[in-house]
């Protein structure tokens, strides 16, 4: 964690996770402080940068900018953010170490994942030996929600970010609660809802050091938050398709296809598609989604790669995602590409997915807010 002497204001130290950092983001994140841990997150791409980070990070704790707490303790982590709706949210979960194990009844995942994030996130695992960022995990526990409570709590860190949202971190270090805490959630699964490609990550690592015996490469840094109640926005990611299409018309037989507003659907499993001017909203016909789990049938992503692509004769290879639709609009007006506008995926239809061991295509939630990173790093040597 950061030294609060050394480093007067954290929040201008921490940024989003890894895949939402865009360069000029970047850019601007380097400016705010010397001590960004974006200078870990997303080295640059030079021969070396990993390692490099790991140098950094290195220095970082002799020079005691970053400083570790020396008993055990979980830390609350609350947010409290403006929805698209102008209505108040407020999140809360507890970072902690998550035992890594592979995927099943106990931890369950919701997405699949890309090969080159996976392998570039396993370079800088591999140079750092640290979590750097947390994933977030939804538990399933009944009790966790009640136990995240804040109100005998002091802030050890309180903040106000850009876009309005307030962050606070709060110590648990009291034994019983920190207890009552791991049994709350170790009786339950999760379900890793952001940090897919980290995780996997994680168990490749783990796999990696199997000869060397139980150690800190079992765990993964991870905000747990309740699966009911989180507080959590599931908003979708856009892609921007760069191959050329067939026709809309040829999807005429499984979709109802409408010309409509470049703007995002709303119903589940709806799709919109924006192309040199013209945009179109498809509708899945009722004997196209026969064959379709109940919760692909929910998701526009699913049904995309299921059921579009191969009546446009498209794939995703070389594909941009983006959870800001006007960001895909405007590359399909300046005829970068075509924009896939999807809806947001339902909860239900996670939970669903969860339960029969199904996983939606990569990028097909984007949960909001996300943990900054920085504010907890979990270092492997302790």
């Amino acid at each position: 964690m950061f030294n609060t002497n050394r480093v007067a204001e954290p929040g201008l130290a921490t940024s989003p996770p890894y895949d939402v950092i865009s360069e000029e983001h970047r850019r601007s994140l380097l400016e705010c402080s010397p001590y960004n841990i974006v200078r870990l997150l997303l080295p640059n791409e030079e021969p070396g940068a990993h390692l490099n980070a790991a140098r950094i990070l290195s220095s970082w704790r002799l020079g005691k900018i970053i400083m570790r707490d020396i008993t055990p303790r979980f830390y609350l982590y609350e947010t409290d953010y403006y929805h698209s709706d102008g209505t108040l949210h407020t999140v809360r979960g507890v970072f902690g170490a998550l035992r890594v194990t592979p995927f099943g009844p106990s931890v369950i995942p919701h997405e699949e994942t890309m090969a080159k994030h996976r392998e570039d996130r396993l370079s800088l695992l591999r140079a750092t030996q640290a979590n750097l960022d947390p994933i977030i995990a939804l538990s399933s526990s009944p009790q966790l929600s009640d136990l995240l409570q804040s109100t005998i709590l002091t802030p050890r860190i309180e903040f106000e970010d850009p876009s309005g949202a307030i962050h606070r971190l709060f110590d648990i270090s009291e034994i019983d609660r920190i207890a009552i805490l791991q049994d709350a959630i170790s009786s339950h699964p999760v379900s890793i809802a952001d940090g897919h490609h980290r995780y996997t990550t994680a168990l490749r690592y783990q796999e990696e050091q199997a000869a060397r015996g139980p150690g800190p490469w079992d765990y993964i840094l991870a905000m747990i938050a309740p699966a009911e109640g989180s507080g959590l926005t599931i908003a979708p990611y856009h892609r921007v398709l760069t191959s050329a299409i067939n026709s809309v018309s040829s999807a005429n037989d499984s979709f109802e296809i409408f010309p409509s507003q470049p703007v995002p659907p709303q119903y589940p499993g709806d799709i919109v598609l924006v192309s040199k001017g013209e945009s179109w909203r498809l509708h899945p016909r009722e004997h196209a989604l026969v064959n379709l789990a109940e919760p692909y049938r929910l998701s526009s992503t699913a049904v995309a790669t299921n059921l579009l692509y191969p009546l446009l004769g498209i794939d995703e290879d070389g594909a941009l995602y983006t959870e800001n639709a006007i960001d895909a609009i405007d590359a399909a007006e300046s005829e970068k590409g075509t924009a896939l506008l999807v809806a947001p995926l339902e909860e239900r239809a996670i939970s669903i997915a969860g339960k029969m061991g199904l996983r939606f295509p990569t990028k097909s939630t984007y949960f909001i807010p996300k943990p900054l990173a920085g504010l907890v790093i979990r270092c492997f040597d302790n």
